[in-house]
């Protein structure tokens, strides 16, 4: 099983950075989420800025925050969502923490 279904990613990178751009903002701790309002379930992608330390961070970081929105996938609004993780040192549990805030200010 996939944690991020093909289906259900934001594709392509023009709708990213739209939703990026003029989609609401939340922050909560360590997390910014975009959000856009539409129709067909969340569309979701995951977005790491480069301040970590390295790719492997990274990476690590996206796996996270994918398995946290697996977690709560039935609490997702829907519409096009973008995840901007910030570099931060924080545990699963505070990051799933933050998610469920952020999205819960939706």
């Amino acid at each position: 099983m996939t944690v991020l279904p093909r289906d259900d990613r934001l594709h392509p990178r023009s709708r990213v950075r739209t939703t990026i751009r003029s989609g609401r903002r939340v922050r909560s701790g360590s997390l910014i989420v975009h959000h856009v309002v539409g129709e067909g379930g969340p569309h979701v992608a995951v977005v790491t800025v480069k301040g970590f330390e390295n790719a492997v961070g990274r990476h690590r970081r996206q796996r996270q925050v994918r398995h946290a929105l697996a977690d709560m996938w039935k609490l997702l609004p829907d519409g096009d969502l973008v995840v901007r993780a910030l570099p931060a040192n924080v545990s699963f549990a505070q990051l799933r923490t933050d998610l469920r805030v952020a999205v819960g200010r939706l």
